[in-house]
Formats: C-alpha cells, sequence, structure tokens
C-alpha cells in the first residue's frame, strides 16, 4: 500500500474530512468488506492475507484488477456499496 505524503500531516481532503492514516484506512476497508459479506475477521488496520485476499475477491467480483491492496479509491467504492 503506497501512503501519499498527505497522510502523515493530517491534511484534509477537498470535502473538508481528513484524510486518513495507513491502518485507519485498512480498518475501514475491514468494516465495509465484512459488512459487504466477505469475511476478512475482525478489523484490526493490518493488511494481512484474509484483507488481500478479501480485497481481491472484491476486486474480481466488480471487474477491477486483482491487486489485494487497500487504496482510497476501493475504500470509496466500498463505502459506495455499503452505504
Amino acid at each position: 500500500m503506497t501512503e501519499p505524503d498527505s497522510w502523515g500531516s493530517g491534511a484534509t481532503s477537498a470535502a473538508g474530512t481528513k484524510t486518513p492514516q495507513g491502518a485507519t484506512l485498512v480498518s475501514r476497508a475491514q468494516t465495509l468488506l465484512n459488512k459487504l459479506g466477505y469475511d476478512v475477521g475482525v478489523p484490526d488496520g493490518l493488511a494481512g492475507e484474509k484483507t488481500r485476499t478479501g480485497v481481491k475477491r472484491f476486486q474480481e467480483r466488480n471487474g477491477l484488477a486483482q491487486t489485494g491492496e487497500v487504496t482510497i479509491p476501493l475504500v470509496t467504492q466500498l463505502e459506495a456499496l455499503a452505504s
């Protein structure tokens, strides 16, 4: 997972919300994946094997490249589907 430099500064996005730290982003993805039926275990902010597998399954089912990486665009898609 690549983290933009702005994450460390607590920068805000155009929408005015704080940009998540890496572990927070992974934890959010884990929570959303679980909500959508992809069992990635207890959200712990660590992109372990269960998380990467869940991300790949989500990507496959949604016609995305299967990288297994948690990214901001991925979490944005998860949030849209989970709402």
